[in-house]
């Protein structure tokens, strides 16, 4: 009786360890570590119930036995939920979801399950949605039966599964644009593979087309993100970026590193990185969501460029020689503009711009505000591959 007991102790304490130092690099960026479940049934007769994760439960009024689950439901800049086609079931969609298990919040869940199941890191690729009254859930919860399913659930005489949600908000640029190209799907922290794809969709296709018995907690979701998906077009419309700006060249980051990984010596680099560098922005008169941008020259009196950032996608052309053109005259730049999540900034949103080149490059460059200054954070990817290095720098902007 002693060593079973131990043996308990054991697993709970290597459990416990390994739940804390994943919370400790949740909140300073990194990805989780992969650690397995060490729950444990001991005198347990019933092989489901050894199977399955130790899982939080509650009973009704009814005496009736509903699993606790936690659904993360991601939003985009277009207000759009992240979704996933079921392994083996095609045709049926769904957020992440799973079991709330015994050492955790539905916070904590939320934000596990959607690194096991899609490969999304809490920091990284997405950041918590506070709701109306400041919390990240506010009991967005309804359950749905499981009934005549067949599933682990029914042959342990549970009625189903209470569903809590949590909501994050996209934060990473490529999952913003194309979801398939960042989430990992082949099951992590030794889980199985749960989708088969994904892809945004508006909250009203997913109503009308999640499985019915999950229709329940789909609309309750839907109920109480209106005022979320509301509020974040606000937000938008709210950023102001509006002023002439002057670089800061002695708070700036790793400028001359960025010019040289885009083609400049290391000797007009250094120049160009300490050289005045003025902007100005103001809203397009027509239309609120369209910033219109004008660089200056050195001397900060001569304009330079007259620059339209609209929300989506478009084309730029570019007159003049450029290292992002191999030194040619000119050339045709691919833009989109959205907003994302950015809790850097003062008001935990930033304007952001993806260009393309022709060459195959790509630059992510990210505006906001913070403390009083305009912060541009450019990351440069040659060749926009996977394997290319990812080179940051980070401007510093004052108004003057």
């Amino acid at each position: 009786m002693i060593l079973i007991r131990l043996v308990a102790l054991m697993f709970s304490l290597t459990r416990s360890c390994a739940f804390v130092y994943n919370q400790y690099l949740r909140q300073h960026h990194s990805a989780p570590i992969i650690y397995q479940r060490f729950d444990m049934v001991l005198f347990s007769s019933s092989p489901a119930s050894a199977s399955k994760p130790s899982s939080q439960f509650i009973t009704d009024d009814d005496g009736l036995k509903w699993r606790l689950c936690a659904g993360a439901a991601v939003l985009n800049s277009k207000n759009e939920i992240l979704i996933g086609e079921r392994l083996g079931k095609p045709g049926s969609w769904q957020t992440p979801q799973g079991g709330i298990d015994r050492s955790e919040s539905v916070t904590d869940a939320a934000i596990r399950e959607l690194y096991e199941e899609v490969g999304l890191v809490h920091g990284k690729h997405v950041q918590l949605e506070k709701m109306m009254d400041g919390e990240a859930t506010s009991s967005i919860k309804a359950k749905y039966a499981t009934g005549g399913t067949g599933s682990w659930l029914e042959n342990e005489c549970i009625a189903g599964q209470e569903l809590n949600w949590v909501v994050f908000r996209c934060a990473d640029s490529d999952l913003e644009r194309d979801p398939s190209l960042v989430c990992n799907l082949t099951g992590l922290n030794g889980e199985k593979p749960e989708f088969t794809a994904v892809r945004w969709e508006n909250i009203d296709w997913i109503v009308d087309n999640v499985w019915e018995k999950k229709a329940l907690p789909y609309k309750v979701l839907k109920e109480r993100c209106i005022p979320l998906m509301k509020r974040w077009e606000e937000r938008c419309s709210e950023v102001d970026l509006g002023g002439r700006w002057s670089r800061d060249s002695t708070r700036s980051v790793d400028v001359m590193e960025g010019l040289v990984a885009r083609g400049l010596s290391e000797a007009d680099a250094k120049d160009k990185s300490e050289e005045p560098y003025i902007q100005y922005w103001t809203k397009h008169v027509e239309n609120s969501r369209e910033w219109v941008v004008t660089t200056y020259a050195a001397d900060g009196c001569t304009p330079r460029r007259e620059l339209h950032y609209p929300i989506g996608e478009f084309e730029e052309r570019y007159e003049g020689a450029s290292t992002l053109f191999g030194g040619t005259d000119g050339g045709v730049l691919k833009r989109c503009c959205f907003y994302l999540a950015e809790d850097d900034s003062d008001d935990q949103i930033a304007h952001v711009t993806v260009t393309e080149t022709p060459l195959g490059d790509r630059e992510e460059s990210r505006r906001y505000i913070k403390n009083g200054d305009l912060i541009l954070k450019r990351t440069f990817v040659k060749d926009h591959s996977k394997e290319a290095d990812r080179v940051v720098s980070t401007e510093v902007f004052v108004r003057c």
